[in-house]
Protein backbone atom coordinates (compact mmCIF):
# COMPACT_ATOMS: atom_id res chain seq x y z
CA UNK A 1 0.00 0.00 0.00
CA UNK A 2 2.81 2.38 0.94
CA UNK A 3 4.53 1.51 -2.32
CA UNK A 4 1.41 2.37 -4.32
CA UNK A 5 1.01 5.66 -2.45
CA UNK A 6 4.66 6.42 -3.12
CA UNK A 7 4.24 5.77 -6.84
CA UNK A 8 1.12 7.94 -7.02
CA UNK A 9 2.88 10.71 -5.09
CA UNK A 10 5.88 10.50 -7.42
CA UNK A 11 3.60 10.77 -10.44
CA UNK A 12 1.90 13.77 -8.89
CA UNK A 13 5.19 15.47 -8.18
CA UNK A 14 6.42 14.74 -11.69
CA UNK A 15 3.26 16.19 -13.18
CA UNK A 16 3.66 19.28 -11.02
CA UNK A 17 7.27 19.71 -12.14
CA UNK A 18 6.24 19.31 -15.77
CA UNK A 19 3.57 21.95 -15.45
CA UNK A 20 5.91 24.41 -13.75
CA UNK A 21 8.83 23.72 -16.07
CA UNK A 22 11.42 26.48 -16.32
CA UNK A 23 13.52 27.48 -19.31
CA UNK A 24 16.30 29.91 -20.18
CA UNK A 25 18.03 31.38 -23.22
CA UNK A 26 20.16 28.25 -23.64
CA UNK A 27 17.22 25.83 -23.74
CA UNK A 28 17.31 23.61 -26.82
CA UNK A 29 13.80 23.93 -28.21
CA UNK A 30 14.49 21.39 -30.94
CA UNK A 31 15.02 18.71 -28.28
CA UNK A 32 12.34 16.03 -28.55
CA UNK A 33 11.23 16.38 -24.91
CA UNK A 34 10.80 20.14 -25.28
CA UNK A 35 8.92 19.80 -28.57
CA UNK A 36 6.62 17.25 -26.90
CA UNK A 37 6.01 19.64 -24.03
CA UNK A 38 5.36 22.46 -26.49
CA UNK A 39 2.67 20.25 -28.01
CA UNK A 40 1.12 19.64 -24.59
CA UNK A 41 0.85 23.39 -24.03
CA UNK A 42 -0.41 23.95 -27.56
CA UNK A 43 -3.04 21.24 -27.21
CA UNK A 44 -4.21 22.76 -23.93
CA UNK A 45 -4.88 26.03 -25.75
CA UNK A 46 -6.44 24.33 -28.76
CA UNK A 47 -8.80 22.16 -26.69
CA UNK A 48 -9.83 24.94 -24.32
CA UNK A 49 -10.74 27.11 -27.31
CA UNK A 50 -12.37 24.27 -29.30
CA UNK A 51 -9.97 24.65 -32.22
CA UNK A 52 -8.75 22.05 -34.79
CA UNK A 53 -7.93 18.95 -32.74
CA UNK A 54 -5.58 17.43 -35.32
CA UNK A 55 -3.06 20.28 -35.18
CA UNK A 56 0.54 19.69 -34.11
CA UNK A 57 3.26 22.16 -33.14
CA UNK A 58 6.84 22.28 -34.41
CA UNK A 59 9.82 24.54 -33.79
CA UNK A 60 11.49 26.36 -36.68
CA UNK A 61 14.28 28.86 -37.31
CA UNK A 62 12.19 30.33 -40.13
CA UNK A 63 10.01 33.21 -38.93
CA UNK A 64 7.48 32.90 -41.76
CA UNK A 65 6.48 29.26 -41.84
CA UNK A 66 2.75 29.42 -41.09
CA UNK A 67 1.46 30.56 -44.50
CA UNK A 68 -0.42 27.30 -45.10
CA UNK A 69 -1.10 26.34 -41.47
CA UNK A 70 -4.84 26.38 -42.13
CA UNK A 71 -4.44 23.47 -44.51
CA UNK A 72 -1.42 21.54 -43.22
CA UNK A 73 -2.57 21.49 -39.58
CA UNK A 74 1.01 22.15 -38.47
CA UNK A 75 1.73 25.31 -36.51
CA UNK A 76 5.37 26.37 -36.49
CA UNK A 77 6.71 28.28 -33.49
CA UNK A 78 9.70 30.51 -34.17
CA UNK A 79 12.74 29.55 -32.09
CA UNK A 80 13.72 33.21 -31.79
CA UNK A 81 10.58 33.88 -29.73
CA UNK A 82 11.05 30.81 -27.56
CA UNK A 83 14.40 31.99 -26.22
CA UNK A 84 12.54 34.59 -24.11
CA UNK A 85 10.34 31.95 -22.43
CA UNK A 86 10.93 31.19 -18.73
CA UNK A 87 7.90 29.09 -17.75
CA UNK A 88 4.78 27.41 -19.10
CA UNK A 89 2.66 30.57 -18.95
CA UNK A 90 5.16 32.32 -21.22
CA UNK A 91 5.43 29.30 -23.50
CA UNK A 92 1.65 29.38 -23.79
CA UNK A 93 1.81 33.12 -24.52
CA UNK A 94 4.17 32.58 -27.49
CA UNK A 95 1.96 29.79 -28.84
CA UNK A 96 -1.24 31.80 -28.33
CA UNK A 97 0.20 34.81 -30.16
CA UNK A 98 1.05 32.63 -33.15
CA UNK A 99 -2.43 31.08 -33.11
CA UNK A 100 -3.74 34.65 -32.88
CA UNK A 101 -2.20 35.35 -36.29
CA UNK A 102 -3.88 32.23 -37.69
CA UNK A 103 -7.26 33.10 -36.16
CA UNK A 104 -7.15 36.53 -37.78
CA UNK A 105 -5.99 35.18 -41.16
CA UNK A 106 -2.96 37.45 -41.21
CA UNK A 107 -0.93 35.44 -43.74
CA UNK A 108 -3.68 35.78 -46.31
CA UNK A 109 -4.10 39.50 -45.59
CA UNK A 110 -0.38 40.19 -45.86
CA UNK A 111 -0.18 38.17 -49.07
CA UNK A 112 -3.05 40.16 -50.59
CA UNK A 113 -1.38 43.48 -49.73
CA UNK A 114 1.95 42.35 -51.18
CA UNK A 115 0.22 41.09 -54.31
CA UNK A 116 -1.55 44.42 -54.81
CA UNK A 117 1.68 46.35 -54.36
CA UNK A 118 3.53 44.06 -56.75
CA UNK A 119 0.96 44.83 -59.45
CA UNK A 120 1.60 48.60 -59.25
CA UNK A 121 3.17 49.68 -62.54
CA UNK A 122 5.11 46.43 -63.10
CA UNK A 123 6.65 47.85 -66.31
CA UNK A 124 8.43 50.75 -64.64
CA UNK A 125 12.05 50.79 -65.71
CA UNK A 126 13.64 53.75 -63.94
CA UNK A 127 15.57 53.28 -60.71
CA UNK A 128 13.58 56.10 -59.11
CA UNK A 129 10.27 54.43 -59.88
CA UNK A 130 11.48 51.08 -58.58
CA UNK A 131 12.78 52.72 -55.42
CA UNK A 132 9.37 54.33 -54.86
CA UNK A 133 7.63 50.97 -55.21
CA UNK A 134 10.05 49.34 -52.77
CA UNK A 135 9.49 52.17 -50.30
CA UNK A 136 5.71 51.81 -50.61
CA UNK A 137 6.02 48.07 -50.02
CA UNK A 138 8.12 48.63 -46.89
CA UNK A 139 5.78 51.26 -45.44
CA UNK A 140 2.68 49.21 -46.20
CA UNK A 141 4.24 46.00 -44.88
CA UNK A 142 5.23 47.67 -41.61
CA UNK A 143 1.74 49.12 -41.17
CA UNK A 144 0.14 45.73 -41.80
CA UNK A 145 2.58 44.06 -39.40
CA UNK A 146 1.70 46.55 -36.66
CA UNK A 147 -2.01 45.96 -37.04
CA UNK A 148 -1.49 42.21 -37.26
CA UNK A 149 0.55 42.12 -34.05
CA UNK A 150 -2.05 44.23 -32.27
CA UNK A 151 -4.84 41.84 -33.27
CA UNK A 152 -2.75 38.73 -32.51
CA UNK A 153 -1.87 40.08 -29.05
CA UNK A 154 -5.44 40.72 -27.93
CA UNK A 155 -6.63 37.45 -29.48
CA UNK A 156 -3.85 35.69 -27.55
CA UNK A 157 -5.13 37.25 -24.31
CA UNK A 158 -8.54 35.65 -24.95
CA UNK A 159 -7.01 32.29 -25.87
CA UNK A 160 -4.79 32.24 -22.77
CA UNK A 161 -7.62 33.21 -20.44
CA UNK A 162 -9.85 30.45 -21.82
CA UNK A 163 -7.04 27.90 -21.33
CA UNK A 164 -6.39 29.08 -17.75
CA UNK A 165 -2.94 30.50 -18.49
CA UNK A 166 -1.98 33.96 -17.26
CA UNK A 167 -2.32 36.39 -20.20
CA UNK A 168 0.03 38.82 -18.45
CA UNK A 169 2.82 36.40 -19.41
CA UNK A 170 2.55 37.83 -22.92
CA UNK A 171 3.65 41.21 -21.58
CA UNK A 172 6.61 39.55 -19.90
CA UNK A 173 7.74 37.93 -23.16
CA UNK A 174 7.27 41.12 -25.21
CA UNK A 175 9.26 43.12 -22.67
CA UNK A 176 12.18 40.66 -22.69
CA UNK A 177 12.25 40.40 -26.46
CA UNK A 178 12.32 44.17 -26.81
CA UNK A 179 15.12 44.56 -24.28
CA UNK A 180 17.09 42.09 -26.36
CA UNK A 181 16.43 44.28 -29.42
CA UNK A 182 18.05 47.38 -27.91
CA UNK A 183 15.00 48.78 -26.19
CA UNK A 184 12.71 48.59 -29.18
CA UNK A 185 14.93 50.54 -31.55
CA UNK A 186 15.17 47.49 -33.81
CA UNK A 187 11.48 46.57 -33.66
CA UNK A 188 9.90 46.91 -37.12
CA UNK A 189 6.43 46.22 -35.76
CA UNK A 190 4.74 47.83 -32.76
CA UNK A 191 7.13 49.37 -30.27
CA UNK A 192 7.58 47.60 -26.95
CA UNK A 193 5.70 50.32 -25.10
CA UNK A 194 2.76 50.33 -27.51
CA UNK A 195 2.42 46.56 -27.44
CA UNK A 196 2.68 46.32 -23.68
CA UNK A 197 0.07 49.03 -23.09
CA UNK A 198 -2.21 47.51 -25.72
CA UNK A 199 -2.07 44.09 -24.04
CA UNK A 200 -2.38 45.49 -20.51
CA UNK A 201 -5.33 47.74 -21.33
CA UNK A 202 -7.17 44.95 -23.13
CA UNK A 203 -6.53 42.46 -20.33
CA UNK A 204 -7.49 44.98 -17.65
CA UNK A 205 -10.66 45.91 -19.51
CA UNK A 206 -11.77 42.32 -20.18
CA UNK A 207 -10.13 40.30 -17.37
CA UNK A 208 -9.68 42.74 -14.46
CA UNK A 209 -9.43 40.00 -11.80
CA UNK A 210 -6.46 38.43 -13.62
CA UNK A 211 -4.64 41.75 -13.84
CA UNK A 212 -5.34 42.48 -10.19
CA UNK A 213 -3.96 39.06 -9.19
CA UNK A 214 -0.65 40.06 -10.87
CA UNK A 215 2.01 37.93 -12.54
CA UNK A 216 5.05 37.71 -10.34
CA UNK A 217 8.07 37.44 -12.58
CA UNK A 218 10.97 39.86 -12.67
CA UNK A 219 10.38 40.84 -16.29
CA UNK A 220 6.67 41.52 -15.73
CA UNK A 221 7.37 43.65 -12.66
CA UNK A 222 9.83 45.71 -14.71
CA UNK A 223 7.24 46.06 -17.46
CA UNK A 224 4.74 47.07 -14.79
CA UNK A 225 6.94 50.04 -13.88
CA UNK A 226 6.59 51.23 -17.47
CA UNK A 227 2.85 50.57 -17.42
CA UNK A 228 2.32 52.48 -14.17
CA UNK A 229 4.35 55.42 -15.50
CA UNK A 230 2.10 55.55 -18.58
CA UNK A 231 -1.05 55.20 -16.46
CA UNK A 232 0.07 58.04 -14.20
CA UNK A 233 0.56 60.34 -17.18
CA UNK A 234 -2.74 59.22 -18.67
CA UNK A 235 -4.74 59.64 -15.46
CA UNK A 236 -3.37 63.14 -14.97
CA UNK A 237 -4.75 64.21 -18.33
CA UNK A 238 -8.56 63.93 -18.71
CA UNK A 239 -8.26 63.98 -22.51
CA UNK A 240 -5.78 61.10 -22.55
CA UNK A 241 -7.91 59.16 -20.05
CA UNK A 242 -11.02 59.61 -22.17
CA UNK A 243 -9.08 58.65 -25.29
CA UNK A 244 -7.92 55.42 -23.63
CA UNK A 245 -11.48 54.54 -22.62
CA UNK A 246 -12.72 55.18 -26.16
CA UNK A 247 -9.90 53.05 -27.54
CA UNK A 248 -11.00 50.09 -25.42
CA UNK A 249 -14.59 50.52 -26.53
CA UNK A 250 -13.34 50.70 -30.10
CA UNK A 251 -11.33 47.51 -29.64
CA UNK A 252 -14.40 45.79 -28.20
CA UNK A 253 -16.57 46.87 -31.13
CA UNK A 254 -13.89 45.91 -33.67
CA UNK A 255 -13.53 42.53 -31.99
CA UNK A 256 -17.28 41.92 -32.24
CA UNK A 257 -17.18 42.80 -35.94
CA UNK A 258 -14.23 40.49 -36.52
CA UNK A 259 -15.97 37.69 -34.60
CA UNK A 260 -19.09 38.17 -36.73
CA UNK A 261 -17.02 37.93 -39.91
CA UNK A 262 -15.10 34.95 -38.54
CA UNK A 263 -18.37 33.11 -37.99
CA UNK A 264 -18.78 33.13 -41.79
CA UNK A 265 -15.17 32.14 -42.47
CA UNK A 266 -13.98 28.84 -43.91
CA UNK A 267 -10.83 29.18 -41.79
CA UNK A 268 -11.30 26.61 -38.96
CA UNK A 269 -9.22 28.73 -36.56
CA UNK A 270 -11.44 31.75 -37.13
CA UNK A 271 -14.75 29.91 -36.90
CA UNK A 272 -13.71 28.12 -33.68
CA UNK A 273 -12.61 31.38 -32.06
CA UNK A 274 -15.84 33.11 -33.05
CA UNK A 275 -17.90 30.26 -31.58
CA UNK A 276 -16.27 30.39 -28.17
CA UNK A 277 -16.33 34.20 -28.06
CA UNK A 278 -20.01 34.34 -28.99
CA UNK A 279 -20.82 31.71 -26.38
CA UNK A 280 -19.26 33.96 -23.74
CA UNK A 281 -16.83 31.24 -22.61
Amino acid sequence: MKKIVGIVLSMFLFAGCAFSASYNTSTNWFDTANVNHLNVIGQNIVKANKMPATVSFKVTDNQNMNTDATYTQIVYIYSGDLKFVENDNELAAVVAHEIGHLVNGHSAKSGLVNSMLSSVNPNMKSDGANTTVRLLKTISSNKVNKENDKEADITAVDLLAAAKYNPLALISVVYKSDIANLGGLMDENLSCEDRIMNIYDYANYNYPATVKANYKTDSYQKALNLIYANLKIRNADPKKLEKAKKEQEKLKNEKLKRVRNMAKSTNPWSSAYSLIQLSGN
